[in-house]
């Protein structure tokens, strides 16, 4: 099943690289296929494996914003889901500092544990110091 998953993660990750417009950078390649592999392995269930690859990773701080954010979601939903929501709010001040701007959408806002959570984060990012 891990193997099956690691394909999916790499091809995703090619299909990426090839629909894109210009050349990506080898760095930015490994983070994609990153974050791929954590997405495929958060889709199927296995939280601390998305934890695992994304917390060894050394690739994602160097990758592209939108990259970077997609990686600090998926350990942030992570995190929510398996209980620890001091660590997932944690994760979506990082989302916020590298994007003020950033919304989940409609469907994610709406969730019972990251909704609240988000917004917690949101509200201490915007609180005066």
């Amino acid at each position: 099943m891990k193997r099956l998953i690691l394909i999916c993660a790499l091809y995703s990750a090619l299909i990426m690289d090839l629909s894109g417009c210009g050349t990506v950078s080898p760095a930015q390649s490994a983070a994609r296929a990153t974050v791929a592999s954590a997405r495929a392995a958060y889709n199927a269930g296995d939280y601390e494996r998305t934890l695992s690859i994304l917390g060894h990773s050394h690739d994602i701080d160097s990758a592209t914003t939108d990259t970077q954010i997609e990686a600090h979601k998926l350990t942030a939903f992570s995190y929510c889901v398996t209980n620890r929501v001091s660590l997932c709010r944690i994760e979506f001040a990082k989302i916020l500092d590298l994007d003020p701007h950033f919304e989940l959408s409609t469907a994610e806002k709406g969730h019972p544990i990251w909704g609240p959570a988000f917004e917690a984060a949101r509200r201490k990012r915007l609180a005066p110091s």
